[in-house]
């Protein structure tokens, strides 16, 4: 493993083909770099370091990127930046991310965790994130979404995948055509997703007062929420506001 020396705000820039990436935690003021595969691949991955900064890019060769048959492990500081663009490859990042910005088509993405700004933008691959304490930002076509936990704010917006919370906080838009969203347990202070063809399914906390404006043409709307006591006070209020063509909502 190649290391290179990084200052206090270490960063990670990758781009490459169906190379499968996976970043680690290590140690403060390091950043480690090992590519295995074949030699004839291995050569052909690039590794740069300038300043804070560990470039990862595989050469390109005629109308496509080459270095297929490598993969890449990387130890990083925590909180260290990432900026990665692959096509096929997966990506693992197992380590706090403070920001990020990361571009796939047909790879999987899988974070465990955000602390500070995030943007992802997929074509097919799947998604799947742990915490998210700060801000995140998806967009993508037929990949599912899976994240456990919102306690900032986010943006997801996807055509056919299924997009499931374990618990939002904070705040959520939700935009998808025919895919499902779910949300186990929202205890946030603002809701809004539209979808065509697909379904909500909201799970509550109890005690919320919410301002809600739920609107579906052809489905089914159905609230399963217990009731109250009207002793009881409001300990969380929330405004909601959903919308489907076809897709049915159902509040719990």
């Amino acid at each position: 493993m190649r290391e290179f020396p990084v200052g206090d705000r270490p960063e990670i820039v990758v781009a490459v083909f169906s190379t499968n990436v996976t970043v680690v935690e290590g140690v403060d003021g390091v950043i480690g770099v090992e590519v295995k595969g074949p030699d004839r691949e291995v050569d052909l991955v690039d590794v740069v370091h300038t300043g804070d900064v560990v470039s990862i890019r595989a050469h390109r060769g005629g109308r496509r990127w080459i270095g297929r048959g490598a993969s890449v492990q990387v130890t990083v500081p925590a909180s260290t930046a990432v900026s990665a663009r692959t096509a096929s490859g997966d990506l693992r990042l197992s380590f706090p991310i403070s920001d990020m910005e990361i571009d796939v088509a047909s790879g999987d993405v899988h974070l465990t965790s955000l602390s500070g700004r995030g943007r992802i933008k997929s074509a097919s691959g799947d998604i799947t994130i742990g915490d998210v304490a700060g801000g995140i930002r998806i967009s993508t076509a037929s990949g599912d979404v899976r994240i456990e936990g919102v306690d900032g704010d986010g943006s997801i917006h996807t055509a056919s995948g299924d997009v499931s919370f374990g618990s939002v906080h904070g705040s959520l838009e939700v935009k998808t055509a025919s895919g499902d969203v779910r949300i186990r347990r929202f205890s946030g202070v603002k809701l809004e997703g539209g979808a065509m063809s697909g379904d909500f399914d909201i799970g509550l906390v109890s005690g919320m007062a919410i301002e809600a404006d739920i609107q579906t043409r052809s489905g089914r709307f159905r609230n399963l929420v217990p009731s109250t006591s009207k002793k009881d006070e409001p300990t969380v209020s929330a405004t909601m506001r959903l919308k489907t063509m076809s897709g049915d909502i159902t509040l719990r």
